[in-house]
């Protein structure tokens, strides 16, 4: 199954662009991420696909649910330029649940679903370090944010 091709199905979010091929669509990477995590079982039985989503006004949505975004990109050159190449040294996974145990778990998916991926021109690596932010006694919530490195052949 190939990880790139399709339209990414969030109305609010239009993320295809096109290539030089006529009705060709390449995903841009957010739309990477959404196939792996939708893809994966153990992460599903958890947060639903339809609650994978990228930024926006999440608040009513049913919890767990999972917000994925690239933070920052890093440029890559050698001595000749820019090379084919795009690194997300901070590609960010937040996780919002109602207890501390259902987002550790949907964390622990997440974790295992993405780290190690190398397949179709993608490499991505999970970023060692503190994940629980802790409650919002506002919302009522548990808050997790997981952080991986992810480059991107192009």
């Amino acid at each position: 199954m190939p990880l790139y091709r399709g339209r990414f199905d969030d109305s609010r979010f239009d993320l295809a662009i096109f290539d030089q091929v006529p009705g060709d669509v390449i995903m841009v990477i957010e739309e990477k991420i959404y196939e792996i995590l939708s893809a994966e079982s153990s992460v599903t039985d958890l947060c639903p696909a339809s609650r994978i989503k990228v930024p926006g006004d999440w608040q009513g949505l049913d919890r767990p649910y999972v917000v994925h975004f690239p933070v920052s990109i890093e440029p890559t050159r050698d001595h000749s330029g820019l090379k084919a190449l795009r690194v997300w040294d901070f590609y960010q996974v937040s996780i919002v649940s109602d207890t501390y145990a259902t987002g550790s778990a949907v964390a622990v998916a997440v974790r295992d679903a993405m780290d190690g991926i190398h397949a179709d021109g993608v490499d991505i690596q999970f970023r060692p370090g503190p994940w629980y932010i802790g409650r919002d006694d506002e919302t009522n919530t548990e808050n997790f944010a997981l952080t991986f490195r992810i480059a991107e052949a192009l």
